[in-house]
């Protein structure tokens, strides 16, 4: 009987320490999609690129030329202000894009997605 009890106790102190030490997923910086949505309302294309605009690649690490002017604007990696990040992305916009002769404000506007580089 006081095996099962120290299985049952080992069981529960295990599952315990994985809920506390577990890793959690969150993401650095969740209302970007939801202030990009709110600047530029009548886009379409958040629906389809959602994050991919800004992260072309697989991993939220790797930046297209767009979200890197993004980036500029901000003063701190995780900024979480929605006032500084209303104000980088419009920043962003007026930002010549890698095509000679065209800011990344318009292509948004054309709804087409920016130049990757």
């Amino acid at each position: 009987m006081t095996t099962v009890k120290a299985a049952l106790l080992f069981g529960l102190a295990i599952a315990g320490l994985t809920l506390i030490c577990g890793e959690k997923q969150v993401e650095a910086r969740p209302n970007f999609k939801k202030i990009w949505a709110e600047t530029y309302p009548n886009s379409k294309m958040l629906i389809s690129k959602k994050c991919g605009i800004c992260h072309p690649g697989k991993t939220k690490k790797e930046k297209s030329a767009y979200g890197e002017a993004v980036g500029k604007g901000l003063d701190k990696r995780k900024e979480t202000d929605k006032d500084k990040i209303v104000k980088a992305i419009k920043a962003a916009a007026k930002m010549p894009s890698p095509v000679e002769g065209k800011t990344f404000g318009d292509f948004i506007e054309k709804d087409e997605m920016p130049p990757a580089k």
